[in-house]
């Protein structure tokens, strides 16, 4: 029993970080409530994140997310549905997010907040493990789901369509919403973990391009602290894509982008390959974006 409550806790402790996304950048709201809205229109997204892919039970995320803009693109509304799978855990999260747009055409600037409820349980493969004992109150309650309430807030600004930065403040209240007797450590300080993004956009005329370097720090439940720096790319007016992203902090890794974008639709892959021993061991993580902007600015 002691060996399946240690389980059980490492299991919750991974499930309550944000989920490990690599294209944030093409879809802020992920990351930052306060950028709901922000292409004006409405915006809807799929995306699929398969993590060291050929290990079985590896961590699977699935995610569908929308936000739009209203009240002449001064209001931003957002939803944001994932699902995630990691052995014998299963997380569900719904999040809906808010945001109010001040400024002009030169220099705009939002604040947002988004409200989160999250559900954990575990499958029935874990009443099978050989450590189970029948019965056990604490495993069987946990199957049933362990339930929890966010509330992140967070800024977002943009100066003349070039440089841009969103400051996030996840799990900025988190409680526990159910009666299960299972104890973990739930509670957090007032702007204990946060995430800060900045990043540039420049045009290169001779060659029909725009270029967008960006650098993302983020310290997250279960991530002490970790740095992205990303370079995005688009050409022939947006019609194609690519990116290179390099991680370091906890676990270095280096990411590829492709893109393609067609009218309103845009999709995009990229792969991650890891610096990590058991790399040796992997064929790497991949994830997939769909996305469908309607009566939206390019932005």
């Amino acid at each position: 029993m002691t060996l399946l409550i240690g389980m059980l806790t490492t299991v919750v402790g991974f499930s309550q970080e944000q989920a490990d996304y690599t294209q944030y950048h093409l879809n802020p709201v992920l990351i930052n409530p306060a950028a709901a809205g922000l292409h004006g229109g409405h915006n809807f997204m799929l995306n699929y994140r398969n993590n060291w892919s050929s290990f079985q039970g590896a961590p699977r995320a699935y995610t569908f997310s929308y936000d739009g803009s209203v009240m002449d693109d001064r209001v931003g509304l957002g939803l944001i549905i994932s699902g995630r799978e990691f052995g014998v855990e299963r997380q569900l999260r719904t999040r809906l997010s808010y945001s109010y747009r001040f400024g002009d055409d030169d220099w705009s600037w939002s604040v947002g907040l988004s409200t989160e409820w999250e559900r954990f349980s575990l499958t029935n493969d874990v009443f099978l493990d050989g450590l189970y004992e029948p019965g056990d109150p604490i495993i069987e309650e946990a199957a049933n789901g362990i339930n929890y309430f966010d509330l992140s807030a967070g800024i977002y600004g943009e100066f003349q369509n070039r440089f841009f930065f969103g400051l996030a403040a996840p799990d900025m209240v988190r409680a526990r919403i159910d009666d299960v007797s299972f104890e973990d450590d739930s509670s957090v300080s007032l702007f204990e973990y946060f995430n800060l993004l900045l990043g540039y956009r420049f045009e290169v005329p001779n060659y029909g391009m725009t270029v967008e370097p960006s650098v993302f720090v983020k310290r997250l439940r279960n991530i002490p602290f970790q740095i992205d720096f990303n370079v995005l790319a688009h050409f022939l007016d947006e019609q194609l894509a690519a990116g290179l992203s390099y991680s370091t902090g906890e676990g270095d890794r280096l990411g590829f982008l492709i893109g393609t974008r067609f009218d309103n639709v845009r999709l995009y892959y990229s792969y991650d390959l890891s610096f990590e021993t058991f790399q040796d061991y992997s064929n790497g993580s991949h994830e997939f974006s769909l996305s469908i902007r309607l009566n939206g600015n390019d932005k």
